[in-house]
């Protein structure tokens, strides 16, 4: 367990503690009122002192007493009611609690009772009495005249039975089997939410150092079912290692593969210098050869940089607008003089007249000539390659470029996007198509690819429509 569980673990029980002190400290406060929290209220604490206060006023002193004697004799213990009269004696000679003492002068002073809890009675002879039950007391003395130092000794009421309503003495707020309790239930709860929280979070943290080592296959969500923020921080750990792992695996392809297109064209060099030093009678050809060659390295490494240059740098939020139309019909003119030359027809149709879009003129021009270039390339001589363009929906423009060359299998068309992926005798490099995703892209559009009925390609760019224009095309 790490830190992160301690201090989950405390900081849920010192507020589960914290909380539990505060409500109890509360109805504590609220159950017992400080001016009579030694003396008992509630119904039947009032029933009794209204009893014994008819008794008084009705019969006097003398047969209260008697009443409760005998009833003391016949229970074992005495009527919790205290009766006292002036002058601080009590009715059968019990002991007044000092705190209550002192009050009762107070109350006999004034001629009136200012609290619940005592009552004020005159007795039919004229003499005040206070009477109250006191929670605290200590066990009945013996009588007034001396039987008790003989017999046994009396009970204290209420021993050995369930206490009465508004009797009983209260509990303190923390005590005994009731603090234990809580103590117990707030440090299981502690403990189980602490785990709840520091256990994903525990992996999360073991899932980057493992991350850190170079160990991006770990994965934490499997079998994970939480669909609150944390698995959600699960799940994108994932998908982050996920991504990483993808590009760090496609970089190596791609280094992989940059040595290879440029292992050839070097070998063709040296094998070139070799000749010329050994047949001086061939330099000219083995400098042409030389030339061409350098001229493939140099393409190559220019098609590289465009396709760095692309998935590293952010395109500008803010970029002038120009007319993709023009751009377009641009490409397809040149297209058109170069298939020409080859025995091929490039053929335009379309009824948009402008498309208005914020874009970097040169990459989605370029973007353009690799797709139709590509399309002519694999187009039989004879052939022809169709360039549509019309409104999509949302005011956006779909551009089509069609081929009737011999067509990718099903099972590498998604690869036809990927750096240095090849396909047929009229391959290149394989970076064309790849520069052209990744500048489609950049201007927040798309290029997808799939098989012509018939045979052949199709390449659709999709351009969504700029909400800054008014008019984004007519």
């Amino acid at each position: 367990m790490g830190k992160l569980f301690w201090k989950f673990f405390f900081g849920f029980w010192l507020c589960l503690i914290a909380a539990a002190m505060a409500t109890g400290t509360a109805l504590y406060l609220l159950r017992d009122k400080p001016a009579s929290s030694d003396l008992a209220e509630g119904p039947r604490a009032q029933f009794m002192l209204e009893t014994i206060q008819n008794v008084l006023e009705g019969k006097g002193a003398d047969a209260l007493k008697d009443l409760l004697e005998r009833n003391r004799q016949r229970t074992g213990s005495a009527v919790p009611v205290f009766a006292v009269q002036e002058g601080g004696q009590e009715l059968l000679g019990r002991e007044v609690p000092q705190n209550i003492a002192q009050r009762i002068e107070a109350v006999f002073a004034a001629g009136e009772s200012p609290e619940a809890g005592i009552l004020l009675v005159t007795a039919n002879d004229g003499q005040r009495w206070l009477l109250f039950i006191p929670r605290q007391r200590r066990a009945p003395e013996a009588a007034a005249d001396g039987a008790a130092n003989a017999g046994p000794q009396a009970q204290p009421h209420g021993a050995g039975r369930r206490p009465r309503e508004g009797l009983e003495p209260p509990l303190p707020p923390f005590s005994g089997p009731g603090l234990m309790a809580a103590f117990l239930a707030s440090l299981l709860f502690a403990g189980a939410l602490a785990y709840t929280f520091s256990r994903p979070l525990n992996r999360l943290k073991n899932a980057f150092r493992e991350a850190g080592r170079g160990r991006l296959g770990v994965r934490i969500s499997e079998g994970a079912k939480r669909t609150d923020e944390i698995g959600e921080l699960l799940r994108g750990f994932d998908h982050m290692a996920s991504e990483i792992e993808s590009r760090i695996q496609q970089q190596k392809t791609l280094l992989h593969d940059v040595s290879h297109e440029l292992r050839s064209p070097l070998a063709r060099l040296n094998l070139a210098v070799g000749l010329a030093r050994q047949r001086p009678d061939q330099l000219e050809s083995s400098l042409c050869r030389i030339e061409t060659e350098a001229e493939r390295l140099d393409h190559l490494i220019g098609e590289l940089l465009d396709l760095s240059r692309l998935e590293s740098e952010q395109r500008e939020r803010t970029q002038p607008l120009h007319n993709v139309l023009d751009l377009l019909l641009g490409v397809v003119d040149d297209a058109r003089f170069e298939a020409e030359q080859q025995g091929k027809r490039v053929v335009y149709t379309g009824s948009l007249d402008f498309f208005n879009w914020p874009c970097e003129p040169d990459v989605l021009q370029r973007a353009f000539d690799n797709v139709i270039r590509n399309a002519i390339k694999h187009t039989a001589a004879g052939g022809v390659v169709e360039v549509e363009c019309h409104a999509a929906r949302a005011r956006g423009v779909c551009i089509r470029i069609m081929d009737r060359g011999p067509g990718v299998p099903a099972q590498a068309v998604h690869k036809l996007f990927t750096p240095f992926f090849k396909q047929g005798d009229q391959a290149g490099h394989g970076l064309g198509l790849a520069i052209a995703k990744r500048a489609i892209e950049r201007h927040g559009g798309q290029i997808v690819a799939s098989a012509r009925p018939g045979g052949g390609m199709v390449f659709a760019i999709d351009l969504p429509a700029d909400q800054s224009s008014a008019v984004p095309y007519r």
